[in-house]
């Protein structure tokens, strides 16, 4: 019997880490001297990237072409403020950087335990993320790389969730399971997603209401609902 685990990335194996974004675009900025206003930056991104609109699906876009369709969102940020076409290229650079610096994710005190003890029980740990596509080597940077049998990245694909065909694509890396769950914090993109694609759903780390089959304040509660 083939039994599968789907787990989200941020917010559910690392603490959320959404910061990071905003946080490494207005380090630089200020470093070049210009006068951007952190909330500005929060609310440019909020509309930037793909996840934010997941009806729209972008298969020809995914690999580096997903950074390059977020340059082009950023470009009109820079625009309004006369930002030089030569500090664009070191704003840009510096701000990938930083966001695929695993120095800067932490894991769940409880994740690496609770992986291993899912992979003892028979069940192979897959990553499906709405994210850049970097993020598998982010996560074998982590030192967790061993526990997961695969990984699907929405830049990589060009779906994010809660899309069915993003879960499709999952459950068919998966060798199509006959027991599988999602495990996530987002009760959308995670917990409808995941019930809509047939699969079992975990809501971790967060108090909301939501749809899922078990809500858990703790990854170490996991093991216990899979038995």
């Amino acid at each position: 019997m083939k039994k599968a685990l789907f787990w989200d990335f941020d917010g559910t194996l690392t603490y959320g880490n959404g910061k990071i974004w905003r946080g490494s675009l207005y380090t630089i900025l200020t470093n070049l001297k210009y006068d951007v206003d952190i909330e500005e930056i929060q609310n440019h991104l909020r509309k930037g990237y793909t996840w934010q609109t997941p009806g729209i699906s972008y298969t020809d876009n995914t690999g580096q072409k997903w950074w390059d369709i977020l340059f082009r969102h950023l470009d009109l940020l820079y625009e309004n403020h006369n930002i030089l076409k030569e500090d664009i290229i070191k704003i840009n650079s510096y701000f990938k950087s930083n966001v695929v610096d695993f120095k800067n994710y932490t894991l769940y005190e409880d994740a690496v335990t609770v992986l291993s003890k899912c992979m003892d029980m028979g069940y192979k740990n897959y990553v499906i993320s709405n994210n850049y596509p970097e993020l598998p080597q982010i996560i074998k940077d982590l030192g967790v790389g061993d526990y997961f049998k695969d990984y699907i990245i929405s830049a990589n694909i060009g779906y994010d969730k809660p899309r069915t065909e993003i879960f499709q694509y999952a459950l068919k890396a998966a060798y199509f399971p006959d027991i599988c769950y999602m495990i996530g914090d987002n009760p959308v993109a995670d917990i409808q997603g995941g019930k809509s694609a047939g699969m079992k759903t975990i809501l971790v780390h967060n108090e909301n209401s939501s749809d899922a089959d078990y809500n858990c304040e703790s990854l170490s509660e996991i093991p216990l609902l899979i038995k």
